[in-house]
């Protein structure tokens, strides 16, 4: 069984699923929004709200389009929710997505790793990881920085610093449910390793980050996020949605799904996907 997928609206996230997709050894042709329409027969339109009613009358619809414009959260039964981290342009990302769903789970397996969970309430709890990032680039730049004030040159001491990030994390890329807790465990008795290990749980570092994963969980819970970056969902509609009215000339029907008080996410993202 084939699929084909299509993207209106390329903002961040997007944009950089996109961008992975393209550079994929055997890349899809891109075409443009009009181009997406004639090629389906179902069309998920994801832009911001206030641009909705302006890509719309550009485009042309005939009587066989099915329109559906989302915003999230809609209710589960209707979506696959996915949370794709920007190095998909690379191929390198991560993304944590529910319900199960192997069309988009096979998109998203060749551009870097994939997690399905069963619920809701999981994929909750997953999103608060993704707030991680922040912190392990700060630790970065203190490494670098001692560095430097040991009269490391600032080039290559961000260069070893990201280069010893990156190689230590090569045994924890495609770990099972023991083994973090392994490779603690391994660090040698007496050493290096195991001595700032225990100096950081000692001065609370564990503890403190564990505290940290609280607010983002409450937030997710009220369906929102925020930092001091850019926020984005990603919203993939596989079925029909509750709500249709017509929009805005006959012969074509939009599932519309407005956001709720709570949805504060800076873009909503919708990948169209068209069975063949």
């Amino acid at each position: 069984m084939e699929y084909s997928f299509g993207f209106v609206g390329v903002g961040t996230m997007n944009a950089a699923i996109v961008r992975g997709i393209a550079t994929l050894p055997a890349p899809p042709k891109s075409l443009d929004n009009q181009a997406v329409v004639d090629a389906s027969d179902v069309v998920f339109v994801g832009v911001l709200p206030r641009l909705g009613e302006e890509v719309l009358r550009a485009l042309r619809f005939s009587e066989r389009h099915t329109v559906r414009a989302c915003c999230a959260p809609v209710p589960p039964a209707s979506v696959v929710r996915a949370i794709p981290l920007p190095p998909v342009a690379k191929q390198r990302g991560a993304c944590v997505m529910t319900p199960r769903h192997a069309p988009v789970a096979a998109l998203f397996s060749k551009l870097g790793t994939v997690v399905e969970v069963d619920s809701e309430e999981e994929m909750r709890k997953m999103i608060g990881i993704t707030c991680l990032m922040g912190q392990l680039y700060a630790q970065q730049l203190a490494a670098q920085s001692w560095l430097q004030e040991q009269g490391v040159d600032a080039g290559a001491a961000a260069r070893w610093v990201g280069a010893v990030y990156h190689t230590v994390s090569y045994d924890s890329a495609t770990p099972g449910p023991d083994t973090f807790a392994s490779l603690v465990e391994e660090q040698t008795p007496g050493g290096l390793n195991e001595q700032v290990l225990r100096e950081m749980r000692e001065a609370g570092a564990s503890l403190a980050l564990r505290d940290s994963l609280d607010d983002p969980l409450g937030h997710a819970a009220q369906g929102r996020l925020h930092g001091e970056g850019r926020t984005g969902r990603l919203v993939v509609v596989s079925e029909a949605t509750p709500q249709r009215q017509t929009w805005p000339a006959p012969g074509f029907s939009l599932s519309a799904v407005p956001p709720t008080p709570h949805d504060t996410c800076d873009e909503v993202s919708v990948i169209l996907i068209g069975l063949r």
